[in-house]
């Protein structure tokens, strides 16, 4: 029976940075005697943040009361108010103090007293007349409780973080509210010293105990706390083959082109051994495949080492060539699938086997005998087996990377227009909302007089939120594949999950411009209060449209009216548009009028490239479009979550499928910036 009360995993202690949080300022409470404002600093909400030890989302609550919050720094009167969090900006970036902090019904409070200084005399005005009043509060942490996801009770399905013990550092009145689960601060300039606040302090991690495995289960895993040299018992604290790994793992000296088929070999080669958080560190210091190779090699030893009764030098020699001939497998299997694979001398060795026949090959090698299975037993038995205690079998891992490689790229083959002219944004930190700004300028030089005096330029800001989603689906690897020996139905499956997910991209981005949302002044995106638009005859797509379209966005003006002289350099057309746009591009199109020219031909002055887009067809088969370069003006701008760019891949085992499954997610969004540099021409 599965034992119970048994102790929790050993703590963990990292190095966590300060952390920041939106605040609530009370404007009414200014008191203008004492210069002086409450706010409450943390109601402990939870939060969604990114772990990126473990790469994975978690949820994040602070345990508000008198016991989990040290107040110490409150009470000695050292909690300075910061004017955005600029904690080496030296004292000219104090903006006051907190006079006092207490714990009051499950929320932290405290009274800020303002600064008198007269340079500060303007923001102090702008606070009490309520124009300055997003605030946020920095916070380290000591100690943080981890119940897991499958033990949580209220259906979320990612680990809950409770910080049990944490030090509120600072307040500070900011230009935009600090995201609740604003990440980590980065490091200081360079000159300034580093102390523990900014570069980290210790917190250490606890999981809550969970149900032990059965008494037979127990048999094989791992002892812990056994007598070590000199009879002595082996600490929480000892590090994990894991951890001993990771520090043998360097990043790489030189810039490498991390590609998608570089990580999904790591991560299957990881998953197939349980490794986790070796799987991690490797992803993030873009480790090359040999690097990868040592490092899992260095963990299977000590891992070897802490679980041997006997010599380890055998346990060396199994991991090293079950490795070499899960690697052999595995190119056989690449090279069926895909004909341009290199086959290698391992892999020729396996390349005339069936997929039973692989599993055998593997379970053997475990040291399991196979002699008298039907071929069924033998598949059972792959599907089940592993050389470790922890993570996916070696046989649905082998199967799970080679699916995961196929999806792979068969999405980076696939087709999209939305490339050529969209702008790519730097990755999103979390599924948040994000603040997208669109910039416009007022930079023409000006004459200067006869003191030489120069005067200022001025940017404005177009402020548009967005965030991301996630879309996935599951693809299954089933029992009677392998039996069949089956592999056209991965290939063929898998390429069109990935076809499908390149196509929901390109769908999501041409969005933004066929259902013409609204902006953030109220308008459509193509209307005629934003210059942009034609409609009647004279839209009817001909030179003429072209010209008058062109002429639209030579017009555009930026925020504060200055002229933007904006080229078009694409040109966006359904399908039934697709003859004639490549005409009047093509440098052989003659116009019918001698001496008339054809500004739009390659090389021509106005040079346009057309796009062909079969989605415009949907929405109206006479309608085209001129776009900007993304480089040259805001027009849409297309983002991925951090860590999950483009089409991610998990390989599990599931009790609803005989076999393994495979989980194909993308996490993807898209927002249209700005009507300058996107003209529309309904068409007749």
């Amino acid at each position: 029976m599965p034992q119970t009360n048994a102790s929790a995993p050993a703590p963990q202690t990292r190095d966590l940075p300060v952390q920041t949080r939106a605040a609530t300022l009370v404007p009414s409470t200014f008191n203008e005697v004492d210069n002086t404002v409450d706010v409450v600093w943390t109601q402990g909400a939870t939060v969604r943040r990114y772990d990126y030890w473990s790469e994975k989302p978690y949820d994040e609550a602070l345990e508000v009361t008198p016991e989990a919050v040290d107040m110490a720094r409150f009470d000695a009167g050292t909690v300075q108010v910061i004017d955005g969090h600029r904690t080496y900006g030296g004292v000219s970036a104090i903006l006051g103090i907190a006079e006092r902090g207490w714990i009051e019904g499950g929320e932290g409070r405290a009274k800020l007293r303002l600064s008198q200084r007269p340079e500060l005399a303007g923001i102090v005005a702008d606070i009490k007349a309520g124009v300055i009043r997003a605030i946020s509060f920095g916070y380290s942490v000591q100690r943080i409780e981890i119940t897991r996801a499958q033990e949580r009770t209220d259906g979320i399905n990612v680990d809950l973080y409770r910080a049990v013990r944490w030090t509120p550092q600072e307040i500070s009145f900011v230009t935009v509210p600090a995201d609740p689960g604003a990440g980590t601060r980065s490091n200081p300039p360079a000159g300034h010293a580093q102390d523990k606040t900014a570069a980290g302090v210790p917190c250490e991690f606890i999981t809550r105990a969970a149900a032990q495995p059965t008494t037979q289960e127990q048999q094989r895993m791992p002892q812990a706390n056994q007598a070590g040299e000199g009879g002595q018992t082996a600490t929480a604290t000892q590090a994990s083959p894991e951890s001993q790994a990771r520090q043998a793992v360097q990043p790489v000296s030189t810039v490498l082109a991390f590609d998608g088929q570089r990580a999904a070999d790591i991560v299957a080669l990881c998953q197939r051994h349980g490794l986790s958080e070796l799987q991690a560190d490797l992803l993030r210091n873009q480790s090359t495949m040999d690097q990868a190779r040592a490092a899992v090699l260095t963990a299977l030893d000590q891992r070897g080492q802490d679980n041997a009764t006997g010599p380890t030098t055998s346990i060396r020699t199994v991991g090293d060539e079950h490795e070499t001939r899960m690697r052999g497998i595995e190119n056989a299997l690449m090279q069926r699938l895909d004909s341009g694979v290199q086959l290698d001398d391992n892999g020729r060795q396996y390349r005339a086997l069936t997929l039973v026949e692989m599993a055998r090959e593997v379970v053997e090698g475990l040291g399991h005998k196979t002699r008298g299975m039907s071929r069924a037993e033998i598949v059972n038995v792959a599907l089940r087996v592993r050389s470790g205690m922890l993570g996916t079998g070696d046989f649905p891992a082998l199967l799970g990377g080679v699916g995961q490689r196929v999806l792979r790229a068969a999405y980076d083959q696939a087709p999209s227009t939305y490339q050529l002219w969209a702008r790519r944004a730097s990755n999103l930190p979390d599924f948040r909302i994000r603040q997208a700004v669109g910039v416009g300028a007022d930079v023409e030089l000006k004459k200067l007089n006869e003191h030489g005096e120069y005067t200022y330029g001025s940017l404005s800001e177009d402020v548009a939120g967005y965030r991301a989603f996630t879309f996935g689906r599951s693809l299954a690897i089933t029992r009677q594949m392998i039996v069949n020996d089956d592999l056209d139905s991965l290939t063929r499956t898998g390429t069109k999950f990935a076809d499908a997910a390149r196509r929901l991209e390109n769908r999501l981005v041409y969005d933004q411009i066929l259902k013409n949302p609204k902006m953030s002044d109220g308008e459509d995106l193509f209307h005629a209060d934003h210059g942009n638009f034609m409609a009647g005859a004279a839209s009817k797509f001909s030179l003429e449209a072209l010209s008058g379209l062109r002429t639209l966005m030579r017009k555009q003006t930026g925020l504060d009216k200055e002229s933007l002289n904006i080229a078009p350099a694409y040109l966006l057309v359904p399908s039934d548009l697709e003859t004639l746009a490549y005409q009047y591009t093509s440098p052989n199109y003659q116009p019918t009028k001698a001496g008339d020219i054809n500004e739009f031909r390659t090389g021509g002055r106005t040079a346009l490239e057309p796009i062909v887009e079969t989605l415009l067809d949907a929405v109206s088969p006479s309608a085209f479009y001129l776009l900007a370069r993304a480089g040259q003006v805001d027009t849409v701008e297309y983002a991925y979550v951090d860590g999950y760019e483009g089409l991610r891949t998990e390989t599990f085992a599931s009790e609803d499928v005989d076999g393994v499954k495979l989980r194909a997610s993308l996490d993807f969004a898209a927002k249209s910036l700005d009507h300058r540099g996107m003209a529309m021409s309904k068409g007749a």
